[in-house]
């Protein structure tokens, strides 16, 4: 975990992520805001998905929908991936990978599963609260 801070302030944490897609496991970091529930951005630094298909997890026009998504809605992993395409006024949808749907479908597993209390949710509780 990486925290960015400026003035005694968090303004960004870095989270290492992954997943399995189709035919890889996926390795990435998720930049959240330092209110931990903001999402700064999410890209992937390893893969092996198929270039045009699931591959466009590298797209900078699909990454650029990450920025802004709210992770939590109350205690609850909101953010999704939302297959067919997200309507860009819902606070926690993303477009899901068209023609890779398993490789979406790992996406959406992979967020859901380390924004959990099973991943870094505690931390992010703990954050939030002031306490780190």
């Amino acid at each position: 975990i990486y925290l960015i801070e400026s003035g005694g302030q968090i303004e960004k944490i870095i989270l290492p992520i992954h997943g399995y897609g189709l035919w890889s496991t996926l390795y990435g970091f998720m930049a959240l805001e330092g209110d931990g529930n903001t999402v700064a951005g999410l890209g992937f630094y390893e893969h092996s998905e198929t270039p045009g298909l699931g591959g466009e997890v590298d797209n900078p026009n699909w990454k650029a929908q990450w920025p802004g998504k709210q992770v939590y809605d109350g205690d609850a992993v909101a953010l999704r991936l939302v297959k067919g395409g997200a309507n860009r006024s819902d606070s926690y949808g993303v477009d899901g990978l068209s023609g890779a749907t398993i490789t979406s479908r790992g996406v959406d597993n992979l967020v859901k599963f380390w924004m959990s209390d099973a991943g870094f949710k505690p931390f992010l509780d703990n954050v939030k609260q002031g306490r780190i």
